[in-house]
């Protein structure tokens, strides 16, 4: 059973989140540029780490005050054990993170130039196995279900679970089209270089391509900017952008799973959407500026 311990503002018990996605381990490089054909590059700092867009955010989450379980799957690996050693050292409850006999752990490639990345992902352990194992108690065991990855029928099952017994929803698009998940009262982050992508964006006009997206899922499309900030559009209203502080980005593997957590805590704590905004750009500042996902 998902502990519930005290917010550490006092403001009452910890908000219970169940997280579904991915667990990976990554590669990083720090490189300036990507080499040519058959070019010897040499690369600079070299990193590797447990990452995963959703165990990123769950790790977020608990870091932000959260009671956090996450569905996900690893590798009966070395890569995996220490993805598991990772998240349980943060606090997040891994009883739900399935260990996968017959798969490895999944992996990314990161080739990180401080202001910019590239990714390769290699697929591992079956995550959709842990998501459809995830059981009715589960889900009403916990106040708020964010989710991360395609929008197959486990995703979609665990979705439908939360909204069938009144949990709130959070969505990460993660550059796909996640309309069949988000449909409904919901918080869908992405941000701008994926939601020119999406069908029916305005390319040159995040704001006008989330207002179009809120309007018609009738739900909460949050989309972050870069060093531009963030905006927050809503059914209704009109957006909302938040700038933010100037930086010199590190490595911005991670910022956007970072943000998601500061931007759902501060949500689930009744904060405003400028309040949330700001924590969730608070919370990438802390990331970018250093190397890693999990800083």
């Amino acid at each position: 059973m998902l502990g519930r311990g005290p917010a550490p503002d006092g403001t009452g018990p910890a908000k219970r989140v169940l997280v579904a996605g991915g667990t990976n381990f990554d590669l990083i490089v720090q490189a300036e540029r990507l080499p040519e054909e058959h070019e010897k590059l040499r690369g600079g700092t070299f990193s590797a780490l447990p990452g995963g867009s959703a165990a990123n955010t769950a790790l977020g989450l608990a870091r932000q005050g959260c009671a956090v379980r996450l569905a996900s799957a690893v590798g009966d690996d070395a890569l995996g054990r220490a993805c598991l050693d990772d998240l349980r050292a943060g606090g997040v409850d891994t009883s739900l993170v399935r260990v996968d006999t017959a798969a490895r752990t999944g992996m990314a490639l990161v080739f990180s130039s401080g202001g910019g990345k590239r990714m390769m992902t290699f697929a591992g352990a079956d995550r959709g196995a842990a998501f459809g194992a995830v059981t009715e108690a589960d889900v009403r065991a916990v106040d708020h279900v964010h989710v991360v990855g395609e929008p197959t029928r486990p995703l979609v099952r665990l979705v439908a679970l939360a909204r069938r017994h009144g949990r709130s929803v959070s969505v990460e698009w993660n550059g796909r089209d996640m309309s069949p998940l988000a449909r409904g009262p919901a918080l869908n982050l992405m941000n701008a270089d994926e939601a020119r992508r999406l069908p029916g964006a305005s390319p040159d006009d995040p704001a006008a391509t989330a207002q179009w997206y809120a309007e018609t899922l009738t739900g909460e499309v949050i989309v972050t900017l870069g060093p531009a900030g963030a905006l927050w559009a809503s059914p209704g209203r009109p957006p909302l952008h938040v700038p933010t502080r100037p930086v010199e980005p590190v490595d911005r593997t991670g910022g956007g799973d970072a943000f998601d957590a500061g931007v759902i805590a501060g949500w689930l704590s009744g904060g405003s959407r400028e309040h949330c905004l700001r924590r969730g750009l608070d919370a990438a500042l802390h990331v970018i500026t250093r190397r890693g996902a999990r800083p």
